[in-house]
């Protein structure tokens, strides 16, 4: 056998990503397969959980072609929370996914907020929201009580993938932590409370440690993949989870912000805090015993697609479209902060930290003829940029030092955004060499059940890696300053206004 190699493979938002890492965090090979976003309804976004499994077999299989005769010492998988995957006895799935950014369960939401708000936050220091997976079960419950009859298993999409690799039916405490159905005190499921909601406690899935041995690729995954089979798999944990890992955000004042189709700003915590309740949300970590605050803005690397294909008409993004966004990128350069009088507010999808208000929408003010697609998408991100803001300071508000910011996620390549971000909060932010950070979270993680770290947080702070700081202008800071308290006082009144609806 020639070099050994950790497999950690992330089912993202819109694909599935592979990486082969060494011990030492080097990436070796890597590789993506695509699926589609279904929005059958308005506030709908599901995906079909079988495509999941085939874009993750497609991708392991190109990138395991890219390690030669490197010996693959185990997998882990990270996937995206919130989107339970109801199994029936054969394992077959009988819905599609429900995603985290889906808003079709506002009534179910609105009864838990109702009924259930001070216990919800006492067991998990969080508010009921339709991100989390409860208020989707109770949708499911009330829309397909068939389903919810002939279900044996409920699963997550890491979950589901890494039962197709291995046959074996379980979760971690990270994915179970985001139905807001787990017991922090127990670490294991809130049985009294399912069957109070009325689910049935049999089908929510035995829970392993996300570094924790729960199988070997099969026979029938060895055709797929060509991974041999015998291979040891690792649980895994919550794309945010594993995220957490990939980015160094392990350490006290470490806050990372992933710029993926949705953007994350995360932060280690001592534990949950009640008072933040409803501002950010809270997890159980990768780590063991351990905690991570998150603050979530639903419109991240998203209004810049969306921004983009309005722009110029086309229905998806294609090699020779990032080429010309690259030109555009080119010509913000000499954009000045505001963006000559335009301003986005970010709600495309609803909002979310810190004001969770499926009603809100996105708003373009100022616009006027003359104005060029660079410039309008300059004030789209700058728009993201203060939402990201009202996020870290969700995180000094409740007592969180910001000593450094990392910056990874897709949005990291682009060069312009990423000092604006740095503009916009007022820190030196530093670009993680490696953007793929749930996939890289998911190999650490199988390195950790491999036995080749310690544990989950030696891994992180023995590999993860950035670039120097981005240094930014204090004047356009100040400047940012001033734009970011006028996007602070626009909020309110358009929010009355889509709650007059």
């Amino acid at each position: 056998m020639g070099e050994k190699l950790l497999l950690g493979i992330d089912i993202g938002s819109t694909a599935v990503k592979v990486v082969a890492m060494t011990g030492q965090g080097s990436i070796r090979a890597s590789a993506s397969a695509f699926y589609m976003t279904s929005s059958p309804r308005p506030g709908w976004m599901e995906q079909d959980p079988e495509d999941w499994g085939r874009a993750s077999f497609q991708a392991a299989r190109k990138c395991l072609e890219q390690t030669g005769n490197a010996e693959i010492v185990a997998l882990s998988f990270s996937g995206h929370m919130s989107a339970p995957v109801m199994l029936d006895a054969d394992g077959i799935p009988l819905l599609p996914g429900i995603l985290i950014a889906d808003t079709r369960s506002q009534e179910q939401t609105r009864f838990l907020r109702e009924s259930y708000l001070e216990r919800f936050v006492e067991l998990t220091g969080n508010e009921p929201v339709d991100a989390f997976a409860v208020s989707k079960l109770l949708w499911i419950k009330a829309q397909h009580p068939g389903v919810l009859e002939r279900t044996r298993c409920i699963l997550f999409p890491k979950d589901y993938v890494r039962f197709l690799f291995t046959g074996e039916r379980g979760t971690d405490p990270t994915d179970a932590g985001n139905s807001l159905l787990y017991n922090r005190v127990s670490g294991d499921w809130d049985q009294e409370l399912i069957a109070e909601l009325g689910l049935d406690p049999s089908v929510f899935p035995v829970l392993h440690a996300s570094h924790a041995q729960v199988g070997r690729v099969s026979e029938a995954a060895e055709r797929s993949t060509g991974i041999p089979a015998g291979t040891p798999v690792i649980s895994g944990a919550a794309d945010m989870a594993c995220s957490q890992l990939g980015t160094g955000a392990v350490q006290k004042g470490t806050l990372a912000v992933t710029l993926s189709t949705s953007a994350q700003v995360v932060m280690s915590v001592p534990g949950i805090s009640k008072a933040m309740a409803g501002r950010v949300t809270f997890h159980p970590s990768a780590m063991l015993n351990s905690t991570y605050a998150m603050g979530s803005v639903f419109t991240g690397g998203l209004g810049v697609d969306w921004g983009y294909r309005l722009l110029t008409g086309k229905g998806s993004m294609k090699a020779a479209d990032y080429e010309e966004l690259a030109g555009w990128s080119a010509q913000m350069e000499q954009i000045p902060p505001g963006s000559n009088g335009l301003l986005f507010l970010p709600f495309l999808l609803g909002s979310g930290t810190p004001y969770f208000d499926p009603r809100d929408r996105a708003s373009w003010l100022g616009l006027s003829t003359g104005q060029s697609p660079a410039l309008l998408l300059h004030s789209v991100m700058e728009g993201v940029a203060y939402n990201i803001r009202e996020n870290m300071e969700q995180f000094e508000q409740g007592g969180y030092e910001v000593r450094k910011v990392n910056i990874g996620g897709g949005g990291s390549r682009n060069p312009v955004w990423c000092r604006m971000i740095g503009e916009v909060l007022g820190k030196e932010a530093a670009i993680l060499d490696n953007r793929d950070a749930a996939a890289a979270g998911a190999a650490m993680l199988a390195g950790v059940g491999a036995g080749m770290f310690a544990s989950a947080e030696t891994a992180a702070l023995s590999i993860v890696s950035t670039s120097a700081s981005i240094p930014y202008s204090q004047d356009r800071h100040e400047a940012y300053e001033r734009l970011y308290a006028r996007y602070l006082k626009l909020y309110p009144a358009l929010n009355e206004y889509y709650r007059e609806e």
